[in-house]
């Protein structure tokens, strides 16, 4: 993998806008600090502003990387704290108050935390120290139009970053609804091909079998009351009329054997990767499923886990495994987002409703290394 891959997997158009403004706004800054007296190229004070600049952005970096932590959403707030005593010392260290171009940026990630309303409350008293600052620290008297302008750039960024995040959790609905959606349909196929061959056995061995077998009685009534010129033709009808009606039965048979649900078809529906993480499916190949409540049950729980998963599991990888031994079937679902505690919300509730339904048995756990769900039901072929 190049630097430019690398660089593009962790970085998206909105970080490397906020970056580029970064560089920009530091390069003017330090070289005019550099030409002040006070603060020459390399002095102590011109460091420490540096330094300043630099916490900034790498703690701008982590707290909006894409892929989660393992201690969400503590991190990113810390960070977020972090960026603003960077920036509220940067009013003291240089005295252009155009630096405050840096709560622009930290502002906007507040809607990632909280509502647009509260972002936008919080907003007034994190920019009230740059009026103050600028003020009696810098005597610039009209620092208060500083902030004030600043403060409605910050109204700006935060609407504009709310409204992307509704679009983007609206556009991650639509796409669990079409998995949901996909994998609802595959069942309901495997369920009509189901009843469809169940009533093409049924009916030949109500029709056909009926028939048959009341063939096979008059021929022996007929061969026992003819003469002895026409027994052996009758007898050898009725072994062959038997000789159909056996193999008529086994059609059926191997009809009703055959309508059994295709679990893997329908459960690929949810399969697939959505944006860093992948989710993957396999399935035992002789599960014979015939059961559509068991199904049913196996796609359902699959769906809340995967939606669990995208919604928030820090980890990157889900695996579904379907496997058989003996009457019981084993829904192992894993991946390798770290949990220390597991919190039962609504999604989980779910599961143990749709487990409990079918008298399935149900394990959750959490480890250092993911999280795992087996569900183990029982299936009378």
């Amino acid at each position: 993998m190049n630097i430019k891959s690398l660089i593009s997997e962790h970085l998206d158009h909105e970080q490397w806008v906020a970056i580029l403004s970064w560089a920009l706004l530091t390069s003017f800054c330090l070289y005019m600090l550099g030409q002040r007296a006070t603060s020459p190229f390399f002095g102590l004070h011109w460091l420490v502003s540096a330094t300043a600049f630099l916490v900034f952005i790498v703690s701008f970096a982590i707290a909006t990387r894409d892929k989660p932590y393992s201690n969400e959403p503590w991190l990113r707030l810390s960070l977020i704290v972090v960026q603003l005593v960077a920036i509220y010392s940067l009013y003291y260290l240089v005295p252009y108050s155009f630096v405050a171009i840096l709560m622009t940026i930290c502002v906007a990630q507040l809607p990632y935390y909280t509502s647009i309303r509260n972002s936008v409350l919080l907003s007034v008293p994190l920019s009230l120290p740059l009026w103050f600052i600028y003020q009696f620290v810098w005597s610039d008297n009209y620092a208060w139009i500083s902030a004030l302008l600043f403060w409605a750039f910050n109204l700006f960024s935060i609407v504009t970053m709310g409204t992307r995040m509704r679009e983007t959790k609206a556009l991650e609905r639509e796409q669990a609804i079409n998995r949901e959606l996909r994998a609802t349909q595959m069942l309901l196929q495997e369920a009509s091909k189901q009843n469809e061959r169940t009533r093409i056995a049924r009916n030949i061995h109500d029709l056909i079998g009926h028939h048959l077998t009341a063939l096979s009685i008059n021929l022996q009534v007929a061969s026992r009351k003819a003469g002895d010129d026409l027994r052996p033709v009758l007898e050898k009808s009725q072994s062959i009329t038997k000789l159909l009606l056996s193999d008529v039965r086994e059609a059926v048979s191997d009809l009703r054997d055959s309508a059994v649900l295709n679990i893997e078809e329908t459960l690929e529906a949810l399969s697939g990767i959505s944006g860093e993480k992948t989710i993957k499916v396999k399935c035992d190949k002789d599960l014979n499923i015939q059961r559509v409540d068991i199904a049913d049950t196996i796609l359902r729980v699959s769906q809340e886990a995967v939606t669990n998963f995208l919604k928030h599991s820090n980890g990157d990888a889900q695996a579904l495994v379907v496997s058989r031994q003996g009457k019981l079937l084993n829904l192992t679902i894993t991946d390798n987002g770290k949990v220390r505690q597991v919190k039962e919300g609504n999604g989980l509730r779910g599961i143990h409703e749709r487990a409990a339904k079918v008298g399935a048995e149900l394990q959750i756990e959490a480890a250092s290394e993911g999280f795992r769900i087996q569900l183990t039901l029982k299936d009378d072929l």
